[in-house]
């Protein structure tokens, strides 16, 4: 009783410190398709296991509060986020919607306080973006989390995850 309130105190005024990590929740989502993710035309990692899919680039603007007084930088972006209508997971490193553990995107900076911010990912769909909307989506459990040391984590580019499609640049 006493000894976890203590605990779960300590992490409380760690995180608000920024000593540990920093879990943001993000309220109020809106997103659209746009063309591109980070000025590149969006791929799907794992040719296998990514058959039938197709990738499509989401934006997303959601409110959150950053509690520390810095601003935090390349903040990690976890959650579910799943076709509303089939139900499956749109997500490429959570195929079967089992778990929140994979990154799926990440937020340049979030400043002190409440504010809104912006991110990208891409959705694997199972209907052609050029001939089908967008599905309606379902976001649950959204968060953004910020490590101690957070700039070591940066996001993984297309050569990293299939170094042979990049031979030739």
């Amino acid at each position: 009783g006493a000894a976890a309130a203590a605990v779960w105190g300590a992490v409380g005024v760690c995180s608000a410190l920024g000593i540990g990590p920093i879990e943001m929740p993000l309220a109020n989502l809106d997103y659209k398709q746009v063309a591109l993710c980070d000025g590149r035309e969006p791929l799907l990692p794992g040719q296998k296991a990514a058959f039938g899919l197709y990738p499509v680039c989401v934006e997303v603007d959601a409110d959150i509060e950053n509690p520390s007084k810095n601003t935090l930088k390349d903040v990690s972006v976890y959650g579910f986020v799943r076709d509303a209508a089939a139900g499956n997971s749109v997500l490429a490193n959570n195929p079967d919607g089992s778990t929140d553990a994979g990154q799926y995107a990440m937020v340049k900076s979030i400043p002190p306080g409440r504010s809104r911010i912006s991110f990208q990912f891409v959705a694997a769909v199972t209907e052609d973006p050029k001939t089908s909307p967008l599905p309606k989506l379902k976001f649950d459990a959204v968060k953004a989390v910020s490590y101690p040391g957070g700039d070591r984590f940066k996001a993984i580019d297309p050569c990293e995850l299939d170094p042979l499609s990049c031979a030739d640049e």
